[in-house]
């Protein structure tokens, strides 16, 4: 009944004790993606071989069949394991989870079944016999149809696992190549064995090589597994965080082909829409109902029946390695919220701009005409102070102009200014309006390429605030270091109080931290609008604002 050991009896028993011995080394990381299903693979692998090893050494023919039933088990879910190994591993967990996976797997037990039950029906092979090799009892039969679609099958499920590991080498860059390209070569060294077996072909047609030649299989994984940490860099992790990042963006995101057929979608963008994603993937993009033009760069659209959105459309073009457009990436933006944000400040904007400013400066005439006639003392410093007040209004109100129009992405434009006059330009007004002095300490053939009026804006309220409220002195120097200038405001006042510099710095006021006025913001908006950074030294000698402009000084 049995017979000696022989060497493919013992070589095949050593692969079985090898993959054995890999899956103790394994089995800590049998938590991480891809690793249970790997595990199961050498499992399989074992059994395969283990099974073959066995029945080599059985020379009862009704005995030897039997042990077909567990070689092709392994056979068969060797090849469906590493395939669903492979989608795991690249993150594509749900596939494994899906129902035409299930599909396979019982497609896979139906070839067990047929195997099982082959001594019926011998759809299988026919004329079963033991036909020695090298001392191990090896069989010979006739291969009928069912075995040929069955190993069909499996090298099909082998190639679609060498091909989504291979998409992984070329797609996820060097961090995973070593291991998916090992990982995908792995199949390589077994197949050889199994289609001269299955052929009759080879100087020893009725050995199955394919159990001998598991090392080499198992070489290339232990290769990825201890050489290249195949399990704490898993590309599955990338490719659910390229996915991750695209659906939490917020975004709607849609990619077209040349033909402007949707080849891929975001969850943000079937929402915005209102189609689900497979109903969503291949329709053009003229059926979705979006009025996109590819040619244009940046442009809004006004999407929705019952709810009308706005978004503001981003058009980027796909380009291979010849620079040729391959389709397109589409994002949308919903800024309905901002839009209306837009209007009502519009419309705030025009009654402080025009209703308010031309009351309040009425008030202000009326004011100054009612203080002359009168004799009171005590009324007239009431009048004086309504007056101050008002005043102090309109020219809130003017800075807010100036909010507006030094801050407007369009008006950005950058030109060269000599820094000693074009301070004394701002300084002399101010001066007129408020006494005191400035005096500069600027060298004079310092000139910086920068935005005018966003500058302007800047050193008009730091010169300002120093002259109103730092004793009526300020010094205005300016250094370089490289590139960079650093232009500094000093007065000798009190300094400017904690809380005003402590809104600035907080980024945001409340009902109890907020500031007098608004010249601090801008100079906050306007060094951040020029690339630069204000900061302040403030203590009972006064005031030092620094404004620090990187990459602005004109080397001409």
């Amino acid at each position: 009944m049995f017979g000696a050991f022989s060497w493919p009896a013992i070589a095949s028993l050593g692969s079985g004790l090898l993959s054995l011995a890999f899956l103790a080394y394994v089995w800590p990381y049998r938590d991480e993606d891809g690793a249970t299903l790997f595990m199961a693979m050498i499992v399989a692998i074992a059994l395969w071989a283990f099974s073959y090893g066995v029945a080599l050494l059985v020379f009862d023919p009704a005995l030897r069949v039997l042990f077909e039933i567990p070689v092709w088990l392994g056979t068969c879910f060797t090849s469906l394991l590493f395939l669903a190994f492979a989608l795991e591993y690249t993150g594509r967990k749900d596939v494994v989870r899906s129902t035409p996976m299930a599909g396979l797997v019982a497609l896979t037990l139906g070839f067990v079944g047929l195997i099982a039950t082959n001594p019926r029906h011998q759809l299988v092979w026919s004329n079963y016999r033991i036909d020695p090799t090298f001392g191990a009892a090896t069989v010979a039969y006739t291969n009928e149809a069912w075995l040929f679609l069955i190993l069909l099958t499996l090298m099909i499920f082998t190639a679609g696992a060498v091909l989504v590991l291979l998409e992984t080498f070329v797609s996820y860059g060097p961090l995973y190549r070593s291991q998916t390209l090992a990982l995908a070569l792995s199949p390589l060294p077994v197949i050889p064995g199994i289609l001269l077996w299955i052929f009759d072909a080879g100087p020893v047609p009725n050995l199955n090589l394919a159990p001998l030649l598991f090392p080499a299989h198992l070489g290339l994984d232990m290769y990825a597994f201890f050489r290249r940490n195949m399990f704490e860099l898993t590309p599955a992790a990338r490719r659910t965080g390229d996915q991750t990042a695209i659906d939490d963006l917020g975004i709607g995101i849609i990619i077209v082909d040349d033909d402007q057929r949707v080849i891929n979608v975001n969850e943000a963008a079937t929402e915005i829409v209102d189609t689900a994603k497979p109903a969503f993937l291949g329709n053009s993009l003229d059926d979705i109902a979006l009025d996109i033009d590819l040619d244009s760069d940046d442009q809004r659209i006004r999407h929705g029946d019952t709810r009308r959105r706005d978004y503001a459309v981003t058009v980027s073009a796909i380009e291979d390695s010849a620079d040729s457009t391959v389709g397109h990436t589409i994002t949308l933006q919903d800024i309905t919220l901002e839009r209306q944000r837009e209007q009502r400040l519009a419309v705030l904007n025009r009654i402080l701009r025009h209703n308010l400013r031309n009351d309040l400066n009425v008030a202000s005439g009326y004011l100054e005409v009612v203080a002359e006639g009168v004799d009171d003392e005590g009324y007239a410093d009431m009048l004086e102070t309504a007056k101050r007040n008002t005043d102090n209004v309109l020219e809130l109100g003017e800075k807010a102009r100036m909010v507006e129009r030094t801050l407007e992405p369009d008006e950005l434009g950058t030109e060269s200014i000599p820094v000693a006059t074009f301070v004394d330009h701002v300084a002399e007004p101010l001066v007129d309006d408020h006494g005191g002095h400035v005096d500069t300490e600027i060298p004079d053939d310092l000139a910086i390429e920068t935005n005018r009026q966003l500058l302007e804006s800047v050193l008009d309220n730091l010169i300002e605030n120093g002259l109103k409220h730092g004793g009526g002195n300020v010094t205005v120097g300016a250094t370089t270091t490289g590139s960079t200038v650093r232009i500094k405001v000093s007065d000798s006042g009190d300094g400017i109080p904690e809380h005003e510099l402590g809104v600035i710095e907080e980024g945001t006021e409340t009902d109890l931290e907020h500031g007098s006025g608004i010249g601090l913001w801008l100079v906050e908006w306007g060094t951040t609008a020029l690339g630069g950074r204000v900061t302040y030294e403030t203590g009972a000698a006064g005031t030092t604002a620094t404004v620090k402009l990187p990459d602005v000084v004109d080397s001409e």
